[in-house]
């Protein structure tokens, strides 16, 4: 196998890495990869709102982003989906002061205090050391149906690898 483009690190709602993984972008779509191009380069690196496809359209998504790190949220019909953060290794500082940022926003959730485990929730955010790499959230919504969910999660696979990878 060669080397990974980019990392994913993938955490459950109690702040427990669930796992890691290497991808490569060649794995992925070339229609996606052209359709989160698309989007941003139109949007830049700030959107917020329905994704722009008919079909697509009841799936929203918020995204922030400077100096090689951003901000991802997904959700359905309102519904919250996943949270991530795309780091490139370019600006260590940056990333470090919006790493902290996204972890204590996730620790201030009511629902993660419900599932918490002995560990500060999150703490192995701080310890992925890999780079490029896409740290997600998963809100496990039970309103959100199965399909709509594996919808998000490829589509967030894509805007993760456009984000961190420059293909």
């Amino acid at each position: 196998m060669t080397d990974p483009d980019y990392h994913v690190a993938v955490f459950g709602l109690g702040g427990t890495l669930i796992g890691t993984r290497g991808r490569s972008a060649s794995e992925l779509s070339p229609r996606w990869m052209d359709f989160w191009r698309e989007v941003l380069g139109t949007s830049g690196p700030v959107f917020r709102g329905p994704l722009p496809m008919p079909p697509l359209s009841h799936i929203e998504l918020r995204l922030t982003g400077s100096d090689g790190v951003a901000l991802t949220s997904f959700s359905v019909r309102g519904q919250p989906v996943s949270s991530g953060i795309a780091l490139t290794g370019q600006e260590p500082a940056a990333e470090a002061e919006v790493l902290k940022m996204f972890v204590d926003s996730l620790r201030r959730v009511r629902t993660v205090h419900a599932v918490v485990g002995d560990e500060p929730p999150f703490e192995a955010m701080f310890h992925q050391v890999q780079r490029p790499l896409y740290i997600v959230m998963i809100w496990g919504n039970l309103a959100v149906d199965e399909e709509d969910d594996k919808l998000v999660t490829e589509l967030e696979n894509h805007l993760a690898a456009a984000l961190l990878c420059n293909p």
